[in-house]
Order: C-alpha cells, then sequence, then structure tokens
C-alpha cells in the first residue's frame, strides 16, 4: 500500500523549526514520536474520534490531546459552553461564581479534596503540591515515581535538566515503583530531609501489594506527606481519581487533562490543614489565569457529561474489547514473541518486545508505517473516550487486522524479517531514556 501524502505537514515542519525552538511545544506532539516521513506532523481539526491533517488524510485518534479529552473532539455541549462563557468576557478583574461552583464539584467527587486551588497545567499543579508539602514539613527534598512535568524541582532527575542548578537537582530523588524497599532507602539516606512522596498511582503495571498505600504510610512513619499525581488517571480510571479505584487517600493529589476535555485547567487538591498554609503571608501561588472562566465553563460542562452519560464504565468497557480484540489478533498472527496490548482498559497501550530480529522502536515506527496508510494514527497508547464507539473499534480491529499480517509477512519476508528495511520514515525516540 502507498505512503499516505504529507508534503504540506513537512514543509509547515520546515518553516517551524526555523521559528520555534524544538519545532514544537510538546515534545510527544513532535515528529521524533511518529515516523518521520509516513506520519502527519500537523492536525487541522478533530471531531468526535477522527482527526484530519494539514493534507486532509482523516484518521481515527486514541492520543486525544495527550490524553486530555475524554468525551471526544468538538463535543457540542462543551463547544457550546466554551461559546457561551467566551460572549461574556473569559477573564474578569474579580472572581467569577464558576470558581465556586466547580470547587464544590470537584470536592464532592474526590474524597481527598477538602480544598482546592486551580492551576492551568500539570506541571503547574504538581509544583504547587510540592510546595504545599515543603511548607507543611519545612522540608526540601522529595522522592518522585513517575513524571511531573518540566519545572526545576522535578526535571533535575532525568537527562534533560540543562539549566538546572545543581542545588536543585539534589533535592529530587527517585524510587521504583512496586519496589518499597526503594523508597525505604531514600528515607535512610535522606533522614528527617524528605517533605514528600510524589508519584502517578499507575501507568502501565498494577500496584502490587497495597503499594500505594505502603508508600503513604511510609512517608507519614518519617514525616512527610504523601502526594498522588493523577494528571492523567483523574476522572479516567475513576471519577473520583485512581485513588478511589485503588482505596488509598493521598494527603495532597493533583488533576488535569480531561477534567475539561482539552481546555488548559488542573487542580491541587489536598486535606484542608494542608492546603490552609496558603494562608499564610509567607505563602504564594497566583496565577492571572487560574480561574479563567472558559476552562472553567467546560469543566462543569464535562463533569455533567462524564456523570450523566456514565463515561468511566463505558471507557473501560469498551477498551477491554479493543484489548481482546487486538490481542487476539497477535496471536493469530503469532506475533506474541513481538507485542502485546497491556494496561487498563480506560488507557491500553501496546508494547513491544525486545527480541533478537528487531527493536521495539524499529517495530513501532512500522507500526505506525502502515496504520496511517489505512486511516488509524497510532501513538502506541490509547487514552479511551466517549467518542470510541464500538463502531469505531470495530474499524481500528479491522485495520489492525490487515496492519499484523503486513507485520507478519515483514518479518518473514524477503528482506530476511529485518523490519529496517520496510521503513519508509524515520525511526522514532524516546523523549526520555530514563526518568
Amino acid at each position: 500500500m502507498k505512503r499516505i501524502k504529507v508534503d504540506n505537514s513537512i514543509s509547515l515542519w520546515e518553516k517551524a523549526v526555523q521559528l520555534i525552538p524544538c519545532g514544537t511545544q510538546s515534545f510527544s506532539k513532535g515528529p521524533t514520536q511518529f515516523s518521520f516521513g509516513v506520519s502527519p506532523v500537523y492536525l487541522k481539526k478533530g471531531n468526535g474520534a477522527k482527526v484530519t491533517d494539514i493534507d486532509d488524510n482523516e484518521y481515527i485518534d486514541y492520543g486525544m490531546g495527550l490524553h486530555s479529552v475524554i468525551l471526544g473532539y468538538a463535543r457540542p455541549e462543551i463547544t457550546n459552553a466554551i461559546t457561551e462563557a467566551a460572549q461574556n468576557g473569559n477573564n474578569l478583574t474579580l472572581m467569577h461564581p464558576l470558581e465556586v461552583e466547580v470547587a464544590q464539584t470537584l470536592s464532592n467527587w474526590i474524597s481527598s479534596a477538602e480544598m482546592l486551588r486551580f492551576t492551568k497545567t500539570g506541571s503547574e499543579a504538581v509544583s504547587a503540591a510540592v510546595r504545599i508539602a515543603r511548607i507543611v514539613t519545612g522540608r526540601d527534598r522529595i522522592a518522585t515515581c513517575g513524571y511531573h512535568g518540566w519545572h526545576d524541582w522535578f526535571i533535575g532527575v532525568s537527562e534533560r535538566c540543562s539549566g538546572v542548578p545543581d542545588s536543585i537537582k539534589k533535592l529530587v530523588q527517585s524510587f521504583s515503583y512496586n519496589q518499597i524497599e526503594s523508597l525505604e532507602k531514600l528515607f535512610t539516606d535522606n533522614k528527617d530531609k524528605i517533605a514528600a512522596v510524589i508519584m502517578e498511582p499507575c501507568g502501565v503495571v498494577p500496584p502490587n501489594d497495597d503499594f500505594l498505600n505502603k508508600c503513604k504510610q511510609l512517608a507519614h512513619k518519617h514525616g512527610a506527606l504523601f502526594i498522588l499525581d493523577e494528571i492523567i488517571t483523574g476522572m479516567r480510571w475513576h471519577e473520583g481519581g485512581a485513588q478511589k479505584l485503588f482505596n488509598v487517600i493521598p494527603d495532597i493529589s493533583t488533576f488535569g487533562k480531561s477534567i475539561a476535555n482539552g481546555m488548559p485547567l488542573s487542580i491541587v487538591v489536598g486535606k484542608k490543614e494542608y492546603m490552609e498554609v496558603l494562608n499564610n503571608p509567607d505563602a504564594f501561588i497566583s496565577s492571572s489565569f487560574a480561574g479563567e472562566i472558559v476552562s472553567l465553563a467546560a469543566c462543569k460542562a464535562t463533569l455533567k457529561i462524564i456523570k450523566e452519560e456514565k463515561v468511566v464504565p463505558l471507557i473501560w468497557e469498551r477498551g477491554e474489547n479493543l484489548m481482546k480484540g487486538f490481542n487476539k489478533l497477535v496471536r493469530n498472527n503469532d506475533l506474541i514473541e513481538f507485542m502485546e496490548m497491556v494496561g487498563y482498559p480506560c488507557r491500553p497501550v501496546v508494547i513491544f518486545k525486545e527480541n533478537k530480529q528487531t527493536g521495539p522502536l524499529i517495530m513501532k515506527s512500522y507500526m505506525q508505517q502502515e496504520c496511517a496508510k489505512r486511516g488509524l494514527l497510532f501513538t502506541g497508547y490509547f487514552a479511551m473516550s466517549l467518542a470510541h464507539t464500538n463502531e469505531i473499534i470495530a474499524s481500528t480491529l479491522n485495520i489492525f487486522e490487515e496492519v499484523l499480517k503486513v507485520f507478519r509477512s515483514g518479518l518473514s519476508g524477503k528482506e530476511g524479517g529485518n523490519l529496517k528495511n520496510l521503513l519508509e520514515g524515520e525511526i522514532v525516540s524516546p523523549v526520555f531514556r530514563k526518568l
């Protein structure tokens, strides 16, 4: 099958790199994450579960704005709420009643949210959470597990830490998921110095042996707070967050992405005794745009639909159907040693396995290439949304049925099973080598 036409995308990208450092606002949206030359670089519109690129190719999409769209693109009720709010001014000189109304709804949904503050991005929300923990404990160091944004306090733990002072880098140390002994070691090595344990509740791998509560107990034993970063999991794993699903109540937690169906809004929530430290005269978290009305209106409308249309159980059910269908196709094509769809049904992930014949990044690039030809934008993860109907999932599985046959043929073909020789675009690369 012929490669798709992406000439307009490539042309615009060449202009972008002259104007925008890295050419993109987010590494996760940039062409290092999609096989360049055979995948689109720019999308011009989305509707439901489908997107259209600037070369007029249409795709089924499961990236959903990097997990931020849980109802589908251009959902009419959300668009109407945004339009109506904007007509009355989107950011006024004084506060708007929606701040209180939406805060109350979120507090009712999230058991740990006795009080909350609005922010605009995930990075901002987790930075606020860390600031609060440092105020409460009077300590500086942070134990972290997972990804928590680009701000100095966290990114110093990664290899992308240029520009972060050494004094800041020393204040954050990482521990391993499902390995409580690695967190115990951090507390031993940093006695009475750790302000908080911050972690994502889960990714692909579930917490084993009550791991989250064990982390919380260990934090409290050593006088630290326990923070859950639910920027991705919130409203997707459960209406009350993954904390509700796993029966753990954090001291502080953060939510974003799905809460406003793609509009820029995030929150830091927590127990009143901790959140109230922001009332201290020497504490300061403030933002001109935190109470911006349009995003709050989108959040109100989004939460209403999530509740009324029982979105969370629906996306779990449909995600389960996708996982079962994909893995059946993998087995039918004798590809289980190369790939598998794993994780939670609300956000499954295709993992490509290390093997002697070919590498994971080559396999992902080849998968993207062949999926794009057939109208599927393959990210590797599947941020299930209400717009991913049974019909969309059936179409997706039909595409995978074709692609996995081609995949198997490529592994057994005249090129000696070297998928790299079948690539028509560039090989994708990870944003981080390690965290």
